[in-house]
């Protein structure tokens, strides 16, 4: 039996949070005018969306061939890369307001409350929705919130400026995030699981056949960029979050008898809407704060994708516990019904081209 991962595993995901946000506030400060400011973020979505596209095709082989430490170990030449480029290339950013330290008691609630949340939707499953166990993570989540909200009210630098949700149009596009990520990637949790249980797909295999739904992403993303230049972000995130609602809803066909070649077109309208969405999303939530605000609304737009990702996870994968085909066809309802609320959100509040 192989060695279970080590505590470091928390180090990745703190780099990411680091990064992402960054790379945005980079961007719109690179960029000054909206219209290439979209078109960059296109272009970052595209980057992202190739990433993801090889990530279930390069982790099916190394897994097949090196086991699964080699997933992790072959992010080490890119990151390195990556290091080299930006101390190269990357030009220091002008210094902003001089701030009051880390907020580390509002930091440590949103993560109970996230972690309880998380919790409690995975041990839902096999506990059942009104365990007390389940319902004190529940309400520790609800607690964790309250204090979180507090502190940042009172704090004089706090980490989330609460004032940018004043703004429907950010409120709107970071929903949207949450949304978004919950539906696409709560499914792209439960696809494998279909492929590999129902089917009986090698790893290799599995990750080749999530390519419809990956594949995509970068085209999707390019366009979106194209798109958002020209009308505004409303426009592209109405039309991708009504195709991936489409794609999510396609997977009601899927079971233990359908062939694969019926959950192709789901697949690739899911991530095509996702990809599509995403980079109109990110301008509208870039766009819809002053200048000086770019990095804290980069910031909660990727907490509130990673937030929406952790639903995904857990919420998805509960539905399951009753079984893994119906609890698939709940998830897809869950996920298509999430996309079209989203959607009806940007129609209303997102930007459009006058304000972009």
């Amino acid at each position: 039996m192989p060695t279970p991962p080590t505590l470091h595993a928390p180090a990745p995901g703190v780099g990411a949070a680091l990064l992402v946000p960054a790379s945005l506030a980079l961007l719109r400060t690179a960029y000054t005018q909206p219209a290439a400011r979209a078109r960059a973020f296109g272009v970052w979505g595209t980057v992202a969306g190739l990433a993801a596209g090889a990530g279930p095709v390069l982790g099916g082989a190394l897994v097949a061939a090196f086991g699964w430490r080699a997933v992790f170990l072959v992010n080490l030449p890119p990151a390195l890369l990556a290091l080299v480029l930006t101390t190269r290339h990357v030009p220091r950013s002008p210094g902003g307001p001089a701030r009051g330290g880390l907020d580390v008691p509002a930091q440590a609630a949103a993560a109970v409350s996230v972690a309880a949340l998380a919790a409690g939707a995975i041990e839902a499953g096999p506990l059942g929705w009104t365990h007390p166990l389940v319902l004190g993570a529940f309400a520790l989540a609800l607690l964790g919130l309250a204090a979180f909200l507090f502190l940042e009210h009172r704090s004089t630098a706090p980490m989330l400026p609460l004032a940018l949700f004043r703004s429907r149009a950010f409120t709107a596009s970071a929903a949207v995030g949450v949304l978004l990520n919950t539906g696409f990637y709560g499914l792209l949790f439960l696809a494998p699981l279909y492929f590999q249980r129902v089917h009986h797909y090698s790893a290799l295999r599995t990750g080749c056949a999530l390519l419809p739904a990956v594949g995509l992403v970068a085209a999707g993303s390019a366009l979106a960029g194209r798109l958002t230049a020209r009308t505004g972000p409303r426009p592209p995130m109405v039309a991708g979050l009504v195709i991936g609602a489409a794609g999510l809803a396609g997977w009601l066909c899927a079971g233990p008898g359908t062939p694969y070649a019926a959950l192709v077109g789901p697949m690739a309208a899911a991530g095509f809407g996702t990809a599509l969405t995403m980079p109109a999303a990110t301008a509208a939530v870039m766009e819809s704060v002053p200048g000086d605000r770019g990095g804290a609304a980069a910031a909660v737009f990727n907490a509130a994708r990673q937030l929406g990702s952790v639903l995904g996870v857990a919420v998805f994968g509960t539905l399951t516990a009753g079984g893994l085909v119906p609890g698939l066809h709940t998830a897809a309802l869950a996920g298509a019904a999430g996309f079209l609320a989203a959607a009806l959100g940007a129609a209303r509040w997102a930007p459009g081209a006058s304000r972009t």
